[in-house]
């Protein structure tokens, strides 16, 4: 039986010592390989360019262009890229820009390393994974009153109601699992009915979808 794929990575942080820290993260993680490494939007926009990784590890704040801008540049290049943002901002509106732009995930630096390797891989497998204060806050802008979302809770079974709410509050698969007393793997089947039901493809978009955005 093979061994599964490494998952690529590039990073864009113009803090040197960021950068070099997040290097030797991944250096050292199985199952993770550094693609590249960039200092700013402009130079992960000239060597990215029809030469993508899994996922980009992307901060807002670059000299020159900011990481919204590179996400919304490169994403219409790397169609099978993540973008997972990683910065000290956690506004409304950086956090809408960023995922307007293209974003599948929005972590914060002061997220622990296990937090940052969990997120590269849940965002790998097509999670949305949100540092659980961005994820409140996503949330409260679009909880809408109960009578706009009725007719998608008519079409979610409880369980799964309550399998987006968690998801929504930012918890991962495996701590969903743990406070529903379930397995990952059910909770894994559970989001893909949701994902189903709702026509959407991540959780940002079954979140946005769920609560009426």
């Amino acid at each position: 039986m093979g061994t599964a794929p490494s998952i690529k990575v590039s990073i864009v942080e113009d803090n040197k010592v960021i950068r070099e820290t997040l290097r030797s993260l991944f250096i050292f993680e199985e199952g993770i390989e550094v693609f590249t490494v960039h200092s700013n939007a402009e130079d992960a926009q000239l060597r990215l360019d029809g030469v993508c990784p899994d996922v980009i590890l992307m901060d807002i704040n670059l000299p020159g262009a900011s990481g919204i801008d590179c996400v919304r540049s490169l994403s219409q290049r790397c169609s099978g890229t993540q973008f997972l943002m990683y910065t000290v901002h956690d506004d409304d509106h950086r956090v809408f820009e960023a995922l307007k732009a293209g974003a599948n995930g929005y972590i914060l630096k002061s997220s622990t390393p296990d937090e940052i390797l969990t997120a590269i891989r849940e965002i790998s497998e097509g999670g949305s994974p949100m540092s659980a204060h961005v994820a409140r806050r996503v949330v409260a802008h679009l909880r809408p009153q109960r009578n706009e979302t009725i007719g998608l809770q008519d079409g979610l079974s409880e369980r799964e109601q309550q399998v987006l709410a968690l998801l929504a509050e930012g918890l991962l698969y495996k701590e969903i699992g743990e406070r529903l007393g379930i397995t990952t793997g059910t909770i894994k089947q559970h989001i893909h009915r949701i994902y189903e039901k709702l026509h959407v493809q991540n959780r940002t978009e079954a979140v946005n979808r769920y609560f009426g955005r």
